[in-house]
């Protein structure tokens, strides 16, 4: 669960025409999306987004989200800032009209991206934390961190180094009788 699936819209409270939506999340609410995303610290997280109703139970939301994160770079270990800017695009459709069968999931998908409304919501919040989750650098690196290179392996006879060049040293000793 993530702390934002309080960012909610309920499908009835949507007025025909959409409504369009700033959320800023507060600074206990940022404290616990980095505790959700395992990171040292979040310290900003804004979504400007627009829902409206596209017809027949289906509801389009569009928008951007940024954050801003702090981190640890996997090389040096100190803490660097990281900024997730990322659109939000997606389409809500009622449960009964999320496609039945793996085939026409793959079509489905491959257009848009398809969100169950449950319990006549629109989970905007969901979507968001999990657009930011997904987009957070795996491994993030300060900007002059550098690994140290391992030294150069040794060459063969014939100077072509290749990784088993010493195991084929050892056998060309064994088959020398001594």
């Amino acid at each position: 669960m993530s702390a934002l699936n309080r960012w909610f819209h309920k499908v009835h409270e949507i007025p025909r025409t959409g409504i369009k939506q700033h959320r800023e999340a507060s600074p206990e609410l940022c404290a616990e999306i980095a505790r959700e995303l395992d990171v040292p610290g979040c310290h900003q997280l804004i979504a400007d987004y627009r829902i409206h109703n596209a017809g027949g139970g289906r509801f389009e939301m569009s928008g951007y989200v940024r954050a801003k994160f702090t981190r640890t770079c996997v090389v040096t270990l100190e803490l660097i800032e990281e900024t997730v800017e990322e659109p939000l695009d997606c389409a809500f459709v009622p449960p009964d009209l999320l496609p039945a069968s793996q085939a026409d999931e793959e079509e489905a998908l491959s257009l848009e991206d398809l969100e169950p409304i449950r319990h006549d919501k629109i989970e905007a919040g969901r979507i968001i934390y999990e657009t930011i989750a997904a987009s957070i650098d795996p491994y993030p690196r300060a900007p002059d961190a550098a690994l140290d290179t391992p030294c150069e392996p040794a060459a063969d006879d014939d100077q072509n180094p290749h990784p088993f060049a010493a195991l084929a040293r050892l056998k060309d000793s064994d088959a020398d009788p001594a």
